[in-house]
């Protein structure tokens, strides 16, 4: 997996819970005071707990880049949707070289409007076969490796926000999304956000990992991340490991 890291284009994320409101200040990652998140890798992966707030941070994040939920190429709160992405207030970005890129946030509600936005008819080469198929005629795994693979074949600089993009993937399905963010990394244009409880994603060699808890949100080694030393545990004594947690 050796490659020129691609240039970031989103280079600095702060966040200053005294601008979030009451209802986000309470996020367990904002209870110590503001955070500040300095992106310097093409692969930037968020994980923690659930109810940690990567999924709101990502939303926060698609917002002050203007980058659409359901797959457009502009974003602007309304007082309707503000309820959803209101983090964003607390939030401000720094762009290397400007907001010269495009971007995409995958998210497995919007899959389907996201998939029309990209082709305009529904119809997207499947990464797996090369097949082009209508997207609700795949799979959510399918569709989600089908919007990346046919996005890094585009010529534009792209920024990729993924919300928990192995949900609906196999192990296999998996390593193949592995593979496409290595294809980003290698790519010399693009970079990732992607917030993920998936080992085999932490696990690229060339990747940030940002661990979100009730301290802040601080950069760790695959080795510290609790969700890899669990596998670890799991796959070197499985009988072991099991028994010990149902017997405690």
């Amino acid at each position: 997996m050796n490659a020129t890291p691609a240039a970031r284009l989103l280079y600095g994320i702060t966040i200053d819970p005294a601008k979030a409101g009451p209802r986000l200040a309470r996020l367990p990652f904002l209870q110590k005071g503001p955070v500040d998140i300095r992106l310097s890798k093409p692969i930037t992966i968020l994980a923690g707990e659930n109810g940690c707030g990567k999924t709101t941070l990502i939303e926060a994040i698609a917002a002050k880049c203007g980058i659409r939920p359901d797959g457009g190429r502009e974003y602007r709160e309304t007082e309707e949707r503000r309820p959803a992405t209101a983090l964003s207030a607390a939030v401000s970005v720094s762009f290397a070289g400007g907001w010269a890129f495009s971007g995409m946030i995958l998210r497995a509600d919007k899959l389907d409007k996201a998939a029309k936005a990209a082709s305009g008819d529904g119809m997207i080469r499947m990464a797996t076969t090369g097949e082009w198929r209508n997207a609700a005629h795949q799979s959510r795994g399918e569709t989600i490796l089908s919007l990346l693979s046919a996005a890094l074949e585009s010529s534009e600089r792209r920024l990729f926000l993924l919300d928990e993009p192995e949900a609906a993937l196999s192990p296999q399905r998996q390593l193949g999304l592995l593979r496409l963010l290595d294809d980003i990394h290698h790519d010399g244009r693009s970079q990732v956000v992607l917030a993920t409880h998936s080992v085999v994603l932490m696990a690229h060699p060339e990747a940030d990992i940002f661990w979100i808890d009730d301290d802040g949100i601080e950069r760790r080694p695959l080795e510290e991340i609790e969700h890899w030393r669990i596998m670890r545990r799991l796959a070197g004594d499985r009988d072991r490991f099991v028994m010990s947690l149902l017997e405690d």
